[in-house]
């Protein structure tokens, strides 16, 4: 079990309030508010299309909520008190906000003209004007932490899936962001190679990086997560420990979600 989190004094790292989210007339996001306290690790599971990446993508701008308010770090990037009445901060703003969270998607997302070590340089080189002599080392020491410093000058096409997502990680920390979000990772991977990258983020968990993953993988999130939530057609239906969630879910959608999946 990993769920080893210091509780001192802890700061509200993200703080998301009553937000909505519409595509067209079918509403994704009813409502959800969430906090994630720093070094916190927090499963979101729930079945497809319940709006659990929805969510996660409002937190990074990927998408624009329709109502809501979302801090991160303390800092407020939207404060939207009706539908369509915007509330963004600027773009700039925007930016330098986003800049504290690093994503990892379900597509590894990975440039295929680029050898792993240029993938992981690229950002920093470019938005944040690292010099090239000072990032190679520290590429080279996140490849190594992923187990995949010998793959330094492949190309991706030469990497197994897995591989990829690992790579993928890498880069997302290349930028070292505060937080670290998870979107269905494992999802796109067939089974064998699944480990290899939930190993990856156990580690992290370890060294205790705010993260917030939804995903399917039941085991990861029983073992890793300090809290568990239950999301379903659009609404967070049952939040709590994990053995709670797991053992004695209190809601019966959730219970009827956990008997199919485990």
């Amino acid at each position: 079990m990993l769920r080893m989190m210091s509780r001192g004094i802890q700061m509200k790292i993200i703080e998301a309030y009553n937000i909505h989210k519409q595509f067209q007339k079918l509403e994704v996001l009813k409502g959800v508010s969430l906090t994630v306290e720093q070094g916190e690790v927090v499963a979101i599971i729930g079945p497809s299309g319940s709006g659990k990446s929805t969510f996660l993508r409002c937190l990074n701008h990927l998408e624009t909520i329709d109502r809501g308010t979302i801090k991160i770090a303390g800092e407020t990037m939207v404060a939207a008190e009706r539908d369509g009445d915007g509330g963004y901060v600027s773009e700039a703003a925007i930016r330098r906000i986003c800049g504290k969270m690093g994503m990892v998607f379900q597509q590894f997302n990975l440039f295929p003209h680029l050898t792993v070590l240029e993938n992981l340089i690229e950002a920093p080189l470019l938005v944040q004007q690292a010099r090239r002599e000072a990032i190679i080392p520290e590429a080279e020491l996140l490849l190594r932490k992923v187990g995949l410093v010998e793959k330094r000058d492949s190309y991706p096409s030469r990497l197994s899936g897995g591989q990829k997502q690992r790579v993928a990680i890498a880069r997302a920390l290349a930028m070292k962001p505060e937080i670290m979000l998870f979107d269905e990772p494992t999802s796109a991977l067939d089974p064998e190679l699944t480990g290899e990258v939930l190993k990856a983020m156990r580690q992290l968990a370890e060294e205790h990086m705010t993260m917030l993953v939804v995903t399917h993988e039941m085991g990861f999130a029983r073992e890793v997560a300090n809290r568990v939530i239950f999301m379903d057609n659009g609404e967070i239906v049952e939040e709590g420990l994990p053995e709670k969630i797991f053992t004695a879910p209190s809601h019966p959608r959730t219970q009827a979600f956990l008997e199919r999946m485990l």
